[in-house]
């Protein structure tokens, strides 16, 4: 761990980015974050994952010119188990307040303090998370007409055990839910993404503010792992490459791995609702029968609908028919 002020106090929000040959567009993130509008101390820790390209001497040029920008180097051990380590070290770091980043966004001057002065608004004691939707922009930031996923229905475990609601470049989080989230997660190993087990874990055990105003600037390009589509054939190409990469069952097994992580913190229903998801994969004519009866859904109707066709289809199996 480097720093240039191993001795600050009143420490308060922690940024939390992993970076990975993000030469391309990381100091626009970076100048972004640190033009934030706020009147809390906020430090910047950063976990590069192994590159190779140019990043590393980027982020040594700004930790040399920040006081309050703190560089991990460390070998690649992939995105999941590098934001688990930026959590886990800021954490032990005593920050109240914990909001994940990407390399290649750009966040808007108030993203910062609108998110921490809601979530002042509850009792800190209480689990919480706050999220928001973001404006999809191309890789010069020309507003491209749409935004991320907004909220339409109520946010229940019953969504989020299915859906990445809320991306991790607008989640912002308190030190409860960061203790929870680290104290109930046993191993990295089955978690597809990171931030849908954030969401899972606060739609589990606290409660999630989600704002459906754009704070965020998310780029879309061509190195994206996976971006959101503008029109109905973006929406197509879109879940067409999750299924090329199996999407559909790395959350199922996710989920089974969060059910058996979160026991104590599930209750009857959702843990029938969970052993009805494993146990209905084993044939074609008991996957049919769920979709029909599932209590799990998505934010919007199509969403819902393609998730009971790719469940009958199989794509959710993690059991052997």
């Amino acid at each position: 761990m480097e720093n240039n002020n191993a001795n600050r106090e009143h420490k308060k929000v922690a940024i939390l980015m992993s970076t990975y040959n993000g030469e391309k567009y990381l100091e626009r993130q970076i100048d972004s974050i640190l033009s934030q509008n706020i009147a809390y101390d906020i430090d910047l820790i950063i976990r590069d994952d192994g590159s190779s390209d140019e990043t590393v001497d980027i982020l040594k040029k700004y930790q040399e010119e920040n006081n309050n920008i703190y560089l991990i180097l460390d070998k690649n051990i992939g995105v999941v188990k590098s934001f688990f380590a930026l959590l886990e070290y800021a954490y032990k770091n005593n920050y109240e307040y914990y909001s994940f980043s990407d390399q290649d966004d750009y966040w808007l001057p108030n993203k910062v303090s609108i998110a921490i002065n809601t979530l002042m608004e509850y009792d800190n004691d209480y689990p919480l998370l706050y999220g928001n939707c973001s404006k999809l922009v191309d890789q010069n930031l020309n507003d491209l007409g749409s935004v991320t996923q907004t909220q339409r229905r109520e946010i229940t475990f019953y969504n989020t055990a299915i859906q990445n609601f809320c991306p991790g470049h607008a989640q912002v989080i308190n030190k409860k839910l960061a203790g929870i989230i680290l104290d109930r997660t046993k191993s990295y190993e089955q978690i597809y993404v990171h931030d849908l087990w954030v969401t899972a874990s606060a739609s589990v055990c606290g409660k999630i503010i989600f704002d459906n105003e754009p704070h965020t600037l998310y780029t879309m390009h061509q190195d994206n792992e996976l971006g959101f589509g503008k029109s109905r054939i973006d929406w197509i190409k879109q879940h067409i490459q999750r299924m090329q990469k199996n999407e559909a069952k790395k959350m199922a097994i996710q989920l089974q791995y969060f059910a058996e992580c979160y026991s104590d913190d599930l209750d009857g229903e959702a843990k029938k609702e969970i052993a009805n998801f494993i146990d209905s994969q084993k044939s074609f004519m008991r996957r049919v029968i769920y979709a029909l009866t599932t209590k799990f859904y998505r934010q919007k109707s199509k969403e819902t609908f393609m998730f009971k066709v790719l469940y009958v289809l199989g794509k959710y199996n993690v059991v052997k028919n």
